[in-house]
C-alpha cells in the first residue's frame, strides 16, 4: 500500500517542493533538492516538520535544530534533539523523525566532490573531523552525546549565514554560485571552530581522536609509532586501537599504510622517481616490503599501476 504523502515548502519566499512520505523507507532523489546537477547546494527550511519515516540519500545533510522537539531515528537508535543541537547525516545513512512537537529545523544539503570544496584547511581542523567524521560514525555507540549544541548567540550567527545563503540560492544573481560557496565554508568552519570549545566527555574523545589523524596525514612521511599516537590522543594504545576499528574499520597501522600508499600512488603518477624513491618519500624505507604492502591494497605491482592507474581510495573517506 503506498505511504501518505504531503508536499511542503521550503521556505514562504522559495518554489522548491518535495514530498515526504509519513512512514516506510525511502531514498529521497537528488534531482527532487538540487535545481543543477552540477551545482549541488540546497537549503531546506521546515516549519512544524512532520513526523518522518527513515529514509537514505546520497548527499551530505547538515541538520540545525531552531524549535521545538522530536526523535531522530536511526536503523539502531532514537535520539532526543532540541533547538541549538547540530548533526551531519552523511551519504547512505538512513535516519527519520517521530514524535514531532512543532519542530523546526533547517537543511543544508551538498555534495562535496561535486561542489569542488577546498577542504585541506579543514581536513586538519580537529572540529571538523570530529563534528563531520567521528561523531556521526561513532553516533550509536555514544548514543548522539557528541553532538554539536550551539550556544545561543553562535547559534543567531549561524543561523543568519544559512539565512544568507538561502537568499543567495533564491535569487541567483550573478556570481551566485561563488557567494554561495563562501556561506557555506563560513558555516562548516564555524561549526567546526566551535565543536573544538564544547566541553563534554564524547566531545574531548572525538577531538583527541581529529588530532591523532592531523598528526599521522602531517607526518605519515616519519617513522610513526602507536605508542607516539596513542601520546597525542591521550589514550592507551589499546584504547586507540579499538576506537580506530570502531570508527574506520581499521587499526591506525593500516590507517596509516592506507595513506602512504594513497600518496605513493599520487606521486608515482606525477614523477619519474624509481619505485624506491617513491617508497621513501612516503616513509617506508624497504622497498620490497613497499612493492607487497602496495601490491596487497591497491592489487598491483607500483610498476603496473604507473603504466595504468586503477582506483584506490585513501582513508577516511570524508566531506
Amino acid at each position: 500500500m503506498q505511504s501518505q504523502m504531503e508536499t511542503f515548502s521550503t521556505t514562504d519566499d522559495s518554489t522548491a517542493l518535495f514530498p515526504l512520505p509519513y512512514h516506510g523507507h525511502f531514498s529521497a532523489q537528488r534531482e527532487d533538492i538540487f535545481i543543477e546537477d552540477e551545482f549541488p547546494l540546497a537549503v531546506i527550511w521546515l516549519t512544524d516538520h512532520p513526523d518522518l519515516g527513515l529514509h537514505t540519500h546520497d548527499f551530505t545533510e547538515l541538520v540545525i535544530v531552531l524549535a521545538g522537539s522530536a526523535r531522530h531515528m536511526t536503523d539502531e537508535d532514537e535520539y532526543s534533539i532540541h533547538p541549538g543541537d547540530v548533526f551531519v547525516i552523511p551519504p547512505g545513512v538512513a535516519h527519520g523523525y517521530t514524535g514531532c512537537n512543532r519542530l523546526e529545523l533547517v537543511n543544508i544539503v551538498y555534495e562535496t566532490t561535486l561542489l569542488n570544496l577546498p577542504n585541506t584547511g579543514l581536513m586538519r581542523f580537529p572540529g571538523y573531523r570530529a563534528l563531520f567524521t567521528l561523531e556521526p560514525a561513532f553516533r550509536s555507540h555514544h548514543k548522539f552525546k557528541g553532538r554539536l549544541h550551539l550556544p545561543l548567540q553562535k547559534h543567531r550567527e549561524v543561523n543568519q549565514l544559512v539565512r544568507d545563503l538561502q537568499e543567495e540560492l533564491y535569487h541567483r544573481k550573478d556570481g551566485f554560485h561563488f557567494i554561495c560557496l563562501t556561506l557555506l565554508m563560513q558555516v562548516i568552519g564555524q561549526l567546526s571552530r566551535v565543536y573544538t570549545e564544547i566541553e563534554t566527555t564524547t566531545s574531548r574523545s572525538f577531538l583527541r581522536l581529529a588530532r591523532v589523524l592531523q598528526h599521522i596525514e602531517i607526518h605519515y612521511a616519519d617513522d610513526l609509532k602507536l605508542e607516539d599516537l596513542a601520546k597525542i590522543a591521550g589514550m592507551s594504545i589499546r584504547t586507540l586501537q579499538r576506537c580506530f576499528q570502531e570508527t574506520f574499520a581499521m587499526s591506525p597501522i593500516h590507517f596509516l599504510n592506507r595513506l602512504r600508499v594513497g600518496n605513493a600512488c599520487k606521486e608515482l603518477l606525477r614523477s619519474n622517481s624509481t619505485i624506491t624513491e617513491v617508497a621513501e618519500r612516503v616513509g617506508i624505507l624497504d622497498s620490497n616490503y613497499f612493492s607487497r604492502l602496495f601490491q596487497q591494497l591497491v592489487g598491483i605491482s607500483p610498476s603496473a599501476y604507473r603504466k595504468t592507474p586503477s582506483s584506490f581510495t585513501t582513508p577516511p573517506s570524508v566531506h
